[in-house]
């Protein structure tokens, strides 16, 4: 079960958006017969947060929204990452279902911010050196021989010559200098990519992606 991502911050380099939880159940009862009702979470807009996903008792929490300018990033499912202005770490994820978001650098130009965290690790931490600045996404996970999703979209920068990438499981890259962050993939709960700052303006952040549900049952 997978909710809905985040959505990239806005900023001189908005920070990644935490994926929406994953979570697994390994065996399950249902007793009753008749329509069962499954909500699938819808990913967040640009600075929003993401959906549960819930059913059969059980409910994924929405990823955490990328820090905006000054902003921290807020935590989910997986927790976002902080802007490139702010100072201190990224949003907490959920026991269980997710990881925190990253940290930006802080402490002169040509910085990035936080990727958001993923299912299977946490957000990188922005820096000020490399090919890209901005803090990569989390990596998602598999299940039945599949990727369910569950990554983190990756933190935006300033001044840097690539995109931050998401982490697998469908999240979104980060901006570079006024550059756009992409979105989370459909189905997967990725968290969407931190817009790239400018001098002005900024690029625009991306969304999360939706979540999905997956049912594996013996026929009988």
């Amino acid at each position: 079960m997978v909710a809905g991502g985040g959505g990239g911050g806005v900023g001189n380099g908005g920070g990644g958006a935490g994926a929406g939880g994953v979570r697994y159940v390994s065996s399950l009862n249902v007793s009753s017969s008749g329509a069962k009702t499954i909500t699938i979470g819808g990913g967040g807009g640009g600075g929003g947060y993401g959906s549960n996903s819930s059913g059969l008792g059980y409910t994924s929490t929405g990823g955490g929204k990328g820090g905006n300018y000054t902003g921290a990033g807020g935590s989910g499912g997986s927790g976002g990452g902080r802007s490139r202005d702010s100072q201190g770490g990224g949003g907490t994820g959920t026991s269980g279902q997710g990881n925190s978001g990253g940290a930006q650098y802080y402490g002169g130009p040509g910085h990035g911010a936080g990727g958001g965290g993923g299912k299977s690790s946490s957000g990188g931490n922005g820096t000020n050196t490399g090919t890209y600045r901005g803090g990569s996404g989390g990596n998602g996970s598999t299940y039945i021989g599949r990727s369910v999703g569950g990554g983190g979209g990756g933190g935006g920068d300033d001044h840097s010559a690539g995109n931050a990438p998401g982490g697998s499981g469908g999240g979104g890259y980060g901006g570079r200098n006024s550059g756009n962050g992409s979105s989370g993939s459909t189905n997967t709960g990725g968290g969407g990519g931190g817009a790239g700052g400018g001098h002005p303006p900024a690029g625009s952040p991306g969304s999360g992606g939706s979540g999905i549900v997956i049912i594996k049952y013996k026929y009988q």
